[in-house]
């Protein structure tokens, strides 16, 4: 968590710095009230010396005995500041800001901890909701004996997935609150401005003495620079400015809370809209029409529908080609629609765009085919997306023998291996899938490992 934990560095310092400030300023009282014991020190012999050096008083712009009332007025001065500089500081620590911080830095810590455990926690209920759910799909098809009791795991799991998700939330908001209610943040700020005004008061002080020590000699000027170098070896003032002007940006921090599979159990049973319309491809627009209609579509699943009955009216023509209007028109809305089921994690519209761009082409100069414009989209390097486009299909096989269940799923990996490949996922992650639908529903091992044998070649 970028901004709390940064937050949190911020408090060490300002809170290391105030306690650094204070010894410092205790220092320096100290040596104020050495400077004070000494000037008073200095006008009591003065005052004695003042009639024995009366003849040299005509050499000095003061006499001795105005210059022994100028130190011990001085010294008064001195005093006075000493107790308004420890004052400060008294009043600094009544605040309580250092506790306050403290406290808060403790509770941010414990909600840190709560919210890790929660998504830890959401995480693995979320797993199981989709590995249940996927075999609920996957037994409704294949395995009608075991639908039963499935249909009650799945639910169960379910249940438990979305009160995970439910207090995940919860202790998200606490944090937001803890965050923001508290105004950490301000409370610091007030700890740097108090720092600011009691280093202020000090560094007054202190010019109040340059201007004495100056007016009168030059053999203080040893004392001065003295004086000067222990204060400004520890000045804090440059770093207090700075972070006071510096902008504060607040964090956003989210997980994933769905996946492809997730959203495919929940889309089981919705009603799908059916259309025979479709959507007006091929007319002359300018790129900011071409826009403006991406996003038309993206917000409407009925111009979706329009959308992919135009492709499957020329994918299922004798020519497969488009115009070169239609074809640009076409690869921009495309890859709009995958942005779309990449946000709401719909693998189903995304498979369908996937199986249109194979034939669809445009001729100018050379060809160009419509899988081509589509390849790069992050979508296609989710496993999860292909996992879901797999089960799905499983889904959909009509009750037969074992053997000829077995034979459409093995033709189904076949095909998406080959999708798969084609779209750029890791040969090796390829494999793996392959192997893990396989293994669960023991296809034939020889023509399984013929499979495998192929992808390991691309390898």
């Amino acid at each position: 968590m970028l901004y709390s934990q940064q937050l949190k560095n911020k408090a060490q310092a300002i809170i290391s710095n105030t306690n650094l400030g204070w010894q410092q300023t205790g220092i320096i009282c100290d040596c104020l009230q050495d400077r004070y014991e000494i000037e008073m020190k200095y006008s009591k012999a003065i005052e004695k010396l003042a009639t024995k050096l009366a003849p040299l008083n005509e050499f000095f712009s003061a006499s001795f005995g105005i210059r022994a009332q100028l130190s011990s007025q001085f010294a008064e001065e001195i005093k006075g500041e000493i107790e308004i500089i420890k004052q400060l500081v008294v009043q600094q620590k009544a605040t309580q800001y250092i506790e306050f911080v403290k406290l808060w830095d403790s509770q941010l810590q414990s909600i840190k901890s709560n919210v890790k455990s929660a998504e830890g926690y959401l995480k693995n209920k979320k797993r199981e909701y989709e590995i249940e759910g996927a075999l609920e799909l996957v037994f409704s098809a294949c395995q009608p004996e075991k639908l039963e009791k499935q249909k009650y795991k799945a639910a169960a799991c379910k249940k438990e997935y979305l009160l995970a998700k439910e207090n995940y939330l919860e202790v998200k908001l606490e944090m937001q609150q803890i965050l923001n209610e508290q105004e950490a943040e301000k409370i610091l700020d007030q700890i740097q401005q108090l720092n600011l005004q009691r280093l202020n008061t000090i560094k007054d002080c202190i010019l109040k003495v340059f201007v004495y020590e100056s007016s009168i000699a030059k053999n203080y000027l040893y004392d001065l620079e003295k004086m000067s170098d222990r204060l400004h070896d520890q000045d804090q003032n440059q770093f207090i400015e700075e972070f006071i002007k510096k902008t504060k940006q607040q964090e956003t921090y989210n997980i994933e809370l769905e996946s492809f599979l997730t959203k495919l159990l929940d889309r089981q049973g919705q009603q799908q809209i059916n259309t025979t319309n479709i959507y007006p491809i091929g007319l002359d627009k300018t790129e900011e029409q071409i826009q403006q209609e991406t996003k038309e579509i993206q917000e409407s699943p009925q111009k979706q529908e329009e959308f992919l009955n135009f492709l499957s009216q020329k994918f299922h023509s004798n020519t497969f080609q488009l115009t070169q209007q239609e074809f640009i028109q076409c690869t921009n809305i495309s890859n709009g629609i995958l942005d779309y089921c990449y946000e709401n994690k719909n693998a189903i519209l995304a498979q369908q765009l996937l199986q249109y761009s194979f034939g669809l082409f445009t001729k100018d100069n050379q060809t160009q085919y419509m899988q081509n414009m589509l390849v790069n989209h992050q979508i296609w390097q989710y496993r999860d997306y292909w996992e879901s486009v797999i089960i799905n299909q499983i889904s959909k096989i009509k009750k037969g023998t074992k053997e000829n269940i077995n034979c459409s799923i093995l033709s189904i990996l076949t095909q998406v291996a080959q999708h798969m490949l084609m779209f750029k996922l890791l040969p090796d992650l390829v494999k793996d899938i392959v192997q893990k639908f396989s293994q669960f529903f023991k296809l034939n091992k020889e023509i399984s490992d013929d499979l495998i044998q192929a992808i390991n070649s691309q390898i």
